[in-house]
């Protein structure tokens, strides 16, 4: 059985918008970051799945969410193998 599309990423990563979930996604130009809204098709305990908002690729923020503004600058570390 395949598994069903959608993005998978860290639980920290999803926040709140307008009442509804959304992630914050870095530009990868001048890493700023955006308010994205986002659709959820599974909750687990230390992730989430993305159905709709987000595309393979896109960067999200994992930590810090609830502090962030609408261009702020982030500093990215390099993921973890």
């Amino acid at each position: 059985m395949a598994a069903p599309p959608g993005v998978e990423v860290p639980a920290s990563a999803l926040t709140e918008s307008g009442g509804g979930p959304a992630v914050w996604v870095v530009d990868p130009h001048d890493e700023s970051v955006s308010l994205r809204k986002v659709k959820v098709l599974r909750y687990d305990v230390t992730s989430v799945v993305i159905s709709e908002g987000l595309e393979r690729g896109d960067v999200v923020v994992t930590a810090g969410v609830h502090v962030l503004h609408p261009g702020q600058k982030v500093r990215l570390s390099e993921p973890t193998p």
